[in-house]
């Protein structure tokens, strides 16, 4: 693994430093030139890795791809290599679009937003559509710094509600003003108003409890130029359930919710008379028992049928709520002393009034119905994969034991886990969220396309592992077992970040927010 750079290149007006700098450098480029060399290339289309190779980067442009298999070089292909201000010797790793996460969280203070950031990056993303955690003003700001390229961030397109926009802590706007977002006939000018004021992504979940409304709004968003996204929850799934929000237009659906509702025989789900939405645990337990209400036959029948037809898209963001079939592993993952920020794991140890931190009374029994429930439900998400119907990528990670980044990767695993190839992991995570996202720019290594890419160092077709930021234990060619992999390098529009950097910095900033820490999760498991 070598990296060689011109020295003294003068590049967008400045000096490229000397080739051993870059090894320390958190954030070079973009550059007039930078050439990866050597490389095996996952197109991100479904098609078969390929190579070795060498691509070219003109600014944030994937300019050439030079391809050096013994065959073209028996016909008489290159004689020279592609060269540039900027050199990345890349051989034996693997470089693919870089992934599109289209539902994550970054949280609220006091968790640092820089860590949010490079946990992603170091991870292989470069887009996120976020929540607004910090408030939408503050949002769209993040996003014009990250866009002006003065934030080390991956590409950023917050979630914005349907509803008149204010601060936190201000009293809602006049019932008039609230009325107006109520009327299908505004949805048209109001959908030009978020996408002019710099909307894109647009959560619909409020409005669940007026179909009428709700599909007026999806197509009127989508005609602005913006998408759609909906959590639909089990409060309104009588009234507008997974295949009727498909039908009515919505881009994608995050999460579980709404499809085994669409099995049901009645019309509401067998709640008990106790039940209270508004109790997390309550919320969360029944969210996985209803799978058990839905008959399979329609669920994989008519209900997967229905949502290929719509052409919805499933983001399942399997990732999050893999606590729920073993809280206890989910507590006690290795890397959180070392990579979970402290604010994390105080938002996410049981807590009745912190959002997503249910598990004060988590039984046997509601892991058992949640095992069924991972079943079930990735069964559902590889039928209506095989049967033509697009799946997104997405975590909302950051929530329930859930560390960002990490669970980028172990999204991957999950999606294998449900039936899904390899190939069609990495598609989804890639040129199916680009489409989804409506920028056609993005997810896939192809000369015109903008450079956003991962290079990993090992295959990730072999072993998704292997892009943890703390690689994957395998066997070298003499057959020592070590430990091998990462994301070596993200690159975004055509900047390319240092990831060994990065993960420096998000390690000194967890030991620093543990540095008077008293973890809470050791004492529950102290004699």
């Amino acid at each position: 693994m070598q990296e060689q750079v011109v020295r003294g290149a003068l590049v967008l007006g400045l000096l490229i430093p000397a080739p051993h700098v870059f090894a320390q450098e958190l954030r070079g480029g973009p550059y007039r030139s930078l050439a990866i060399r050597s490389a095996m290339i996952i197109p991100g289309h479904g098609g078969p890795a390929y190579g070795p190779a060498d691509i070219l980067i003109e600014g944030n442009r994937i300019t050439r791809i030079l391809q050096l298999d013994p065959v073209a070089l028996g016909r008489g292909g290159p004689s020279e290599r592609l060269t540039g201000e900027r050199v990345i010797e890349a051989g034996g790793m693997y470089v693919m679009p870089g992934m599109i996460d289209l539902h994550t969280h970054i949280r609220e203070d006091p968790v640092p937003l820089e860590y949010v950031y490079f946990m992603k990056l170091a991870h292989g993303v470069t887009t996120i559509a976020h929540g607004a955690d910090r408030g939408y003003a503050h949002a769209l700001e993040q996003a014009r710094l990250e866009k002006a390229g003065q934030l080390h961030a991956p590409r950023l397109y917050p979630l914005r509600g349907w509803a008149p926009e204010r601060k936190r802590g201000e009293p809602p706007p006049p019932l008039s003003e609230q009325l107006r977002w109520r009327d299908p006939s505004e949805a048209p000018a109001l959908a030009r108003q978020v996408i002019a004021e710099g909307g894109h992504v647009v959560s619909v979940g409020e409005i669940t409890w007026n179909p009428e409304l709700f599909g007026a709004v999806c197509k009127a968003v989508y005609a602005a130029g913006g998408i759609t996204t909906i959590h639909l929850p089990p409060s309104t799934n009588a009234v507008v359930d997974a295949v009727r929000a498909g039908e009515l237009g919505v881009t994608m659906i995050e999460h579980h919710y709404g499809y085994a509702e669409s099995a049901l025989q009645r019309t509401v789900q067998d709640f008990p008379g106790a039940y209270n939405f508004n109790a997390e645990d309550d919320r969360f337990r029944h969210a996985g028992k209803v799978w058990q209400q839905a008959p399979l036959d329609r669920l994989y029948g008519e209900v997967v049928d229905r949502l290929v037809k719509s052409g919805v898209t499933m983001i399942p963001t399997m990732a999050v709520y893999e606590a729920n079939r073993d809280i206890v592993r989910a507590m006690g993952l290795p890397w959180h002393e070392k990579y979970t920020h402290k604010a994390l794991i105080d938002l996410f140890y049981p807590n009745p009034s912190h959002h997503g931190a249910y598990h004060w009374d988590w039984t046997s029994d509601d892991e058992a119905t949640w095992s069924y429930t991972y079943r079930t439900w990735q069964k559902l998400i590889a039928e209506f994969n095989n049967r033509g119907g697009t799946v997104g990528y997405a975590t909302d990670d950051n929530y329930i034991w859930a560390t960002g980044g990490i669970s980028n990767v172990r999204e991957l695993m999950l999606m294998q886990e449900a039936g899904l190839h390899p190939l069609e992991v990495i598609r989804s995570a890639t040129h199916n969220s680009a489409k989804i996202l409506r920028r056609p720019d993005l997810g896939l290594v192809q000369t015109g396309y903008t450079a956003d890419l991962v290079i990993v160092d090992g295959n990730p077709l072999h072993s998704f592992r292997l892009m943890y930021a703390f690689g994957a234990l395998t066997r070298d060619a003499s057959g020592k077992i070590v430990r091998k992999g990462r994301v070596r390098w993200t690159i975004k529009d055509g900047a390319v970040f240092d990831n060994d950097t990065l993960m420096a910095k998000v390690v000194r900033s967890v030991e620093e927010s543990k540095r008077a820490f008293s973890d809470p999760v050791k004492k529950l498991f102290a004699p």
